[in-house]
C-alpha cells in the first residue's frame, strides 16, 4: 500500500496517515520518523510470516 497522507500538524509533528485503514496514522517529530514508525505499523499489522512475502521499498 503506497497511499499514504504526510504532513506536518500546527505544533510541528509529522502526521503520516492512509484513507484506506480508517484511524490508521504515525507521528513522529521528523518525516522520517513518522514514515518508519508508518512502516512499523503495517508489519505489525500485516505481518508477513508465510515467506510469500514481496519486498515494499
Amino acid at each position: 500500500m503506497k497511499e499514504l497522507l504526510v504532513y506536518q500538524d500546527d505544533d510541528g509533528e509529522w502526521i503520516v496517515k492512509t484513507e484506506k485503514i480508517p484511524g490508521f496514522s504515525a507521528k513522529g517529530t521528523t518525516q522520517q520518523e513518522a514514515i518508519d514508525k508508518m512502516k512499523k505499523a503495517f508489519s505489525v499489522y500485516f505481518p508477513c510470516d508465510t515467506g510469500n512475502c514481496k519486498d515494499s521499498k
